[in-house]
């Protein structure tokens, strides 16, 4: 066999092994990932409490429509963001 012929299998069906670290720095990662979904979501609902109060309720429906506006422009942006990237 020649070089060539032994360096390609390697290149086309084998799966590299994926190291502890690796695994490691994914499963941080996944942590980090799902304490900043979580630490989204309470904000979304605090800065709704905090319109309630600030606001007369005659007038609340109409901050809030506001508000869940503007969080839907910044999640518009943030997925135009990512399919553009790709």
């Amino acid at each position: 066999m020649n070089e060539r012929e032994r360096a390609e299998p390697e290149r086309l069906g084998e799966k590299k092994e994926v190291g502890l670290e690796e695994n490691f720095k994914k499963g941080v990662f996944l942590i980090a990932m799902l304490l900043l979904l979580i630490a989204t979501f309470q904000l979304y609902f605090s800065i709704e409490r905090i319109l309630s109060v600030w606001f007369e309720y005659q007038y609340f429906p109409i901050f809030k429509a506001i508000y869940n506006f503007f969080v839907l422009l910044v999640a518009l942006y943030i997925i135009r963001l990512y399919i553009v990237s790709k």
